[in-house]
This record gives structure tokens, C-alpha cells and sequence, in this order.
């Protein structure tokens, strides 16, 4: 390995100066000779450098790993070569069981910081630096080109933040990082420091128990650039970190459904592709073998992994061989279960407007008004709702009593529940709520409540049973409970479907 130096140069960097110079001043040259700069060397001559080029013995292949332990903190920089494939690179990281390290890919001008692990969303949870469960690492630091922190829990990371004291000696808590390069074979200290500040959207860390395999993916759609940057951050003193960064390799694939709001089986029709995550804590990780995604994977659309399956927060069923749906929610799988195959359907009921779920056994389809039992298998009173919804998944509390269509108002099939409450009420009504108060309540009309007077929440009708019409008006109304002049008691407003939104109480 070369020896380590300090050097001065005149240009703005190492690649575009002139000359390299032994001390600050600029007047005496350095030897002639070879000298590096992270991956660019160039010869100096005559005191003169000569044209960069890129130290391929600088760059690790890819395909392999890396094992670092320091007692001091850092920023550990290494320059990947991926060679003239194209495909998805997939990078994995363990960063010990105690310091949570941070995480940051740059290629082509761009760069990535949203990881996930193996078991995420099932076995195991990931939260950010305010200790809110996230659906990866990073969730809320896209964009920002910064690090992410993965690995175990350590609320220490952010209460010794920012790390801008000077080293002077034994690493301590809230001292700079000081930068490393990857050369030849190991991380070699360049003499610099970074003052580091953590904010809490950078940190996704397991709350507890040993750290995960982190999973990233970066894109490589063209042959060049073949050279890919690995920054490790590690501000916290006794850092350990492993991490693997394979070749570009096309994605495995899977067929499932397009994306659905809902887990009803469905057959497959599209190809996607994803992501596998790792196990273990050294190197080589120990990738997983499943032909189809896990919770915790990352989804595609494309073998690069240039575009995450519903990237949304938003959650979609993909329904796999129409056995299986699983949940994508912001690129990575949260879900996984046996899809819907009951062909369930919601009803409104006709008087009530209560919910119910049933197995659309006769193949009935929205808007029509069928018979229908409480309970799966249904008994006692016979009811009719509104079919409102169909190929519905849930659990059936309704069983579907015939195949026959009737109305909402038949009350030869559609038998009323139960005898309404009669009042009256004023002829007329006023935007005051207290403007009918002391009119005549001369009106007859019917409630379905448990009270004298209608309350909110209560439907009124004009007839003394629920399959009776029901009764609307804007405004505030007087109601009472006789056919008196000065009868009001309360007023009310009722919506277009008869339910009393609000009431006043007459003085």
C-alpha cells in the first residue's frame, strides 16, 4: 500500500490541478512520482501532474463485502465497481447490535437512502427517531440526499447530536466524525473531520432486540457510469458495520392482479418483480429463497427497480394466483393473506340504513332491494336492504333470504321492524331555531326514537310504521307533543333522508 501524505495543490481539486506542493505557500514541489486521491492517481512530472485517471485497484468489485470496526466514530467512503451490466443493485447492511450507523448510495448524479429488512411489517417493526412506526427507513427523508441510520435502537444517536467537538484523544460522545476512504484493502483515516448534525426523520432503527439485514436497491439502466459510492455514517464512538453491494442482476418476478382496493380474489394478469431480503451477521449474507414477495420486500414494476409498486401511502392488493393478496403500501409489502373468495356484498337496510355483509348467493348486484336474515346462518325477522356494494371481502353477520328483487316500500315482503312514535309539529319552518317556538303544533307525524320527541340521530316518517315514507324539511321546525296552540317544545333540522341532524329547546 503507498504511504499517506499531506500535499497542497493549486486548483480547485486533485483532478484539475497543476502541480502538487509539499507545504501551504505553494513554492516547493513535491517529488516527482504517482499520487492518489480516493479512486483518480495522476503522475507528477517535471513538477507538472499529469492527465487523471480513474485507480482501478481503488474500487472494490462488486459482488463482495466489507467488515469495519473502529473504536472512534466516522464517515467511511467506498467507490464500487459494477462493471458494464445493467440491472438492479442490491445492497445489505448490518450494522451490530447496539450503534445504529447511517446509510447513504450515490449513482449517476443521484442518490438513495430507503431501506427496509427482513421480517419488516411482520416479525419485526421499524421506527423513526420519534419512535412512530414507518414503513421503511428513510419513509420521511426522500429528497433530502442525507443519510439514513438503520440497525438497532440507540436514543443516544440523537441526544448527542449535533458532533462538532474536536477530537482530542479517546473518542467521546459528540465528537466530529473523522473521514475515511476505502483504499486497497481497508477504510484509511484522511486526516479531516465532518461536524454532523442527526435530525429524527433520518433514523429507521428496530426498536429492540438484535439489528436486521437492511435491504436497498439502486437502478443501473446503462452501462456507464460502472462506479457506484457507499457513504457509511457513523457519528456514534465504537462503531461495527458489514455491507454487501451485488452485481446488477435482473429481479425475480411474480404475476399477480392489478392493483385493487380490496382483497377479492382475482386472477393474475401483470408481471411485477421484487426485491429478496437477507439474514445473518456476517459476510456473506445468507439471501432469502422466496419465488414470491414477503411482507417486508421491496415491489417493482420494472427488473431495475427504477419504479416502486404503488409508491403510495395508500394501501393496494396485488392478488397472486388467486390464492394470495398482499398489501403494498410505499413501495414495500405490509400484508399477506388468503384473498376474499366469498363474492360477499353490503346491504344498506331499507329502514335502519345499518350495514350488513352476505354471500352474494344468488349473484344480486347493486341497487337492487333483496330479503335478508341478521346472522350468518341468518334467523328470526326477515329485512330488506339495498344492495350498495358487491365482491366485498369481511365477515358475513347477514345471510341473503332469496333470490328475489323487491322495493324498499313493500310491506307485504319487506316487513317493518317495529311501530313508530307519533308527534307534531308546525306547518311551517324559520332559520331561527327559536322561531316556531309558541306556533301551533298541528302537524301529525312519526319517529322511529325511544323518546317522546324526536332526538338526533332519529328518522321521521309520515306513517306510524318504519316502511312508511320518510318526512325532510330545511330549516328549524317545532315539534310537540300534542295538537295545541303555543305546543312547541323543541325544534329540530332534519337531511334529506329524514335523520334529525340537530335540536333546540324552547325556553
Amino acid at each position: 500500500m503507498a504511504a499517506l501524505g499531506t500535499y497542497c495543490f493549486d486548483g480547485l481539486n486533485f483532478s484539475q490541478a497543476s502541480a502538487l506542493y509539499t507545504d501551504s505557500t505553494l513554492t516547493t514541489l513535491s517529488p516527482d512520482g504517482w499520487y492518489s486521491q480516493s479512486n483518480i492517481i495522476r503522475q507528477q512530472l517535471n513538477g507538472v501532474l499529469l492527465n487523471a485517471q480513474p485507480c482501478g485497484t481503488c474500487l472494490i468489485s462488486c459482488g463482495s463485502g466489507v467488515d469495519a470496526s473502529f473504536s472512534s466514530n466516522g464517515f467511511f467512503n467506498a467507490d464500487i465497481d459494477l462493471a458494464n451490466d445493467t440491472g438492479a443493485v442490491i445492497l445489505y447492511f448490518y450494522m451490530g447490535s447496539s450503534i445504529p450507523d447511517g446509510v447513504l448510495t450515490t449513482y449517476n448524479g443521484s442518490t438513495y437512502n430507503r431501506l427496509t429488512c427482513e421480517g419488516n411489517h411482520n416479525t419485526y417493526t421499524i421506527v423513526d427517531g420519534s419512535n412512530t412506526q414507518v414503513d421503511y427507513s428513510g419513509i420521511n427523508n426522500q429528497g433530502t440526499g442525507r443519510i439514513t441510520y438503520v440497525g438497532n435502537s440507540n436514543t443516544s444517536l440523537l441526544s448527542d447530536s449535533p458532533y462538532n467537538t474536536t477530537p482530542s484523544g479517546t473518542c467521546t460522545s459528540g465528537d466530529k466524525p473523522q473521514n475515511y476512504t476505502y483504499t486497497g484493502s481497508s477504510y484509511v483515516a484522511q486526516g479531516t473531520y465532518e461536524t454532523v448534525t442527526v435530525a429524527s426523520n433520518e433514523i429507521g432503527v428496530n426498536p429492540g432486540g438484535a439489528s436486521r439485514v437492511f435491504t436497498m436497491v439502486v437502478p443501473k439502466t446503462s452501462a456507464s457510469p460502472s462506479t457506484i459510492n457507499l457513504l457509511i455514517g457513523a457519528p456514534m464512538c465504537g462503531t461495527f458495520f458489514r455491507w454487501e453491494v451485488d452485481c446488477p442482476v435482473a429481479l425475480p418476478s411474480f404475476t399477480a392482479s392489478a392493483a385493487q382496493s380490496t382483497t377479492a380474489c382475482a386472477a393474475s394478469t401483470t408481471t411485477y418483480y421484487f426485491a429478496r431480503n437477507a439474514t445473518g451477521t456476517s459476510n456473506a449474507f445468507v439471501v432469502d429463497t422466496n419465488t414470491t414477495p414477503n411482507v417486508g420486500n421491496w415491489v417493482f414494476s420494472d427488473a431495475n427497480g427504477s419504479a416502486y409498486l404503488n409508491d403510495t401511502s395508500t394501501i393496494q392488493y396485488y392478488i397472486i394466483a388467486n390464492t394470495t393478496a398482499i398489501g403494498v403500501r410505499n413501495g414495500v409489502v405490509v400484508s399477506s393473506a388468503a384473498c376474499s373468495s366469498s363474492n360477499s356484498l353490503r346491504l344498506t337496510d331499507c329502514v335502519t340504513s345499518d350495514p350488513w355483509t352476505a354471500t352474494n348467493t344468488y349473484n344480486n348486484t347493486v341497487g337492487e332491494v333483496i330479503q335478508y336474515r341478521i346472522g350468518s346462518p341468518g334467523s328470526g325477522t326477515i329485512y330488506c336492504g339495498t344492495v350498495s356494494l358487491v365482491n366485498q371481502s369481511g365477515v358475513n353477520d347477514a345471510t341473503i333470504e332469496n333470490g328475489n328483487v323487491y322495493g324498499c316500500g313493500d310491506t307485504v315482503h319487506c316487513t317493518p321492524t317495529s311501530n313508530n312514535t307519533s308527534f307534531f309539529a308546525t306547518s311551517g319552518t324559520t332559520t331561527l331555531n327559536d322561531g316556531t317556538c309558541g306556533n301551533t303544533t298541528g302537524t301529525l307525524l312519526y319517529h322511529n326514537g325511544t323518546g317522546t320527541l324526536p332526538q338526533v340521530g332519529d328518522t321521521i316518517y309520515s306513517g306510524s310504521t318504519s316502511g312508511s315514507s320518510t318526512v325532510t324539511w330545511s330549516n328549524y321546525r317545532g315539534m310537540g307533543p300534542a295538537d295545541v296552540a303555543d305546543g312547541v317544545v323543541t325544534t329540530a333540522i332534519v337531511n334529506a333522508s329524514g335523520v334529525v341532524q340537530t335540536t333546540y329547546n324552547c325556553p
